[in-house]
């Protein structure tokens, strides 16, 4: 069995338009042959139309192409050549803090990763007896993979991509840019850090998307 522990993740397939995505203030790029990319700190993003589902679909890497659990990971082709191109994301968007997923097992997605390297590092449960919810948090690199599902198995479905945390160094010009379609700033869980939701079915994006201010 191949341990895939150093996987990074590099690259985000979605499904989706990504003129959605440019009217919630990211930078876009069209390549000559049709093809919409944007990056968001050494993320790339790729958008495309393919009946694998909507929304970020699938999770690129350095060295890790099998599906785990119902994830779909790849090995990104272009890590090794990937330009320079200066994004420049008029929400102030720097990075990702970490890629949201959720499971109806946690157990069983976790052991899944686990099984190819992945390791959790940080386990946190929360809520009333009676629904408790667990976050599991896996290291892809610079970047969290953070599994969210009940702490107890609530059925068999497999866990799928929820969406993504941002990184904003002016998070005031970011929630001023998104005016309504954000939810006003609050304390976020991680002690010192404030954090405002994107009400994303205002652009038509299928994912969560939520920015913080960094550590």
């Amino acid at each position: 069995m191949t341990i895939y522990n150093d996987a990074h993740l590099t690259s985000l397939k979605i499904n989706d338009d990504s003129n959605n995505w440019r009217a919630a203030g990211f930078d876009i790029v069209e390549s000559d042959q049709g093809v919409s990319t944007s990056r968001i700190g050494n993320v790339l993003l790729q958008f495309q139309k393919e009946p694998a589902g909507h929304g970020i679909h699938a999770i690129g890497t350095n060295n890790l192409e099998r599906v785990i659990d119902g994830l779909t990971f790849f090995v990104d082709p272009w890590i090794e050549n990937r330009n320079n191109d200066q994004f420049n994301h008029s929400n102030h968007v720097s990075r990702i803090d970490h890629l949201v997923v959720t499971t109806s097992d946690c157990d069983r997605t976790t052991q899944a990763l686990e099984t190819v390297g992945i390791e959790a590092r940080r386990v946190r449960a929360f809520g009333k007896e009676e629904s408790k919810m667990r976050q599991t948090f896996f290291w892809l690199g610079d970047i969290i993979l953070e599994l969210v599902g009940p702490d107890t198995k609530s059925g068999d479905e497999p866990a799928k991509i929820w969406g993504l945390a941002l990184i904003s160094e002016q998070i005031e010009k970011t929630v001023d840019f998104y005016g309504e379609a954000a939810t006003p700033l609050k304390p976020a869980v991680q002690p010192g850090r404030y954090i405002t939701t994107v009400k994303t079915r205002n652009f038509g994006i299928a994912d969560a998307l939520a920015i913080m201010t960094p550590n």
